[in-house]
């Protein structure tokens, strides 16, 4: 029986997710009765569990109640899955960018070049894609280093 994504990804999650959660009895507590370190962490994992179960379960069940497909030749795969691909490099690329050139440049070049990779083609929405590259990039600014107190990497570049 051949698995479907679905059911290999949620096995993966729960897996993932029961692992971090034990992880966090480790995480020392707060003293006085405050919130401590773990319990952001905790609220998220318990909140991603059922999600992460119901992936794994719907596709099991999918899994158990279809014909197997034959496989497909390496080139349609790629086809399909082109555009996943395109942003796994982006963002590989973003991160090795990110010491060197900074969050504002290297933030702003993944942003334009993954609305180029996977919105309409044509120059066109070109004028489109920078307002919103821009928008998204303060947006993101203005609540991390603003409110959150984030400091995000410069970069060797110096452009923030």
């Amino acid at each position: 029986m051949r698995f479907q994504a679905d059911t290999v990804i949620g096995a993966i999650l729960v897996v993932l997710v029961t692992t971090l959660f034990i992880m966090t009895i480790g995480l020392p507590s707060a003293p006085y009765g405050t919130m401590g370190p773990a319990l952001f962490p905790r609220v998220l994992l318990i909140a991603l569990f059922p999600l992460c179960a119901a992936l794994f379960g719907k596709g099991l069940i999918h899994d158990l109640r279809s014909r197997p497909e034959p496989l497909r030749p390496f080139a349609e795969w790629f086809h399909d899955y082109q555009n996943v691909l395109a942003v796994y490099v982006l963002f590989f690329l973003f991160a090795l960018a990110l010491p060197w050139a900074g969050y504002m440049v290297s933030g702003f070049a993944f942003l334009l070049l993954a609305q180029l990779a996977l919105g309409p083609k044509g120059w066109g929405k070109v004028p489109q894609f920078l307002a919103v590259t821009i928008g998204v990039l303060a947006a993101l600014y203005f609540i991390f280093r603003v409110i959150l107190l984030v400091l995000l990497p410069e970069g060797e570049i110096g452009l923030m």
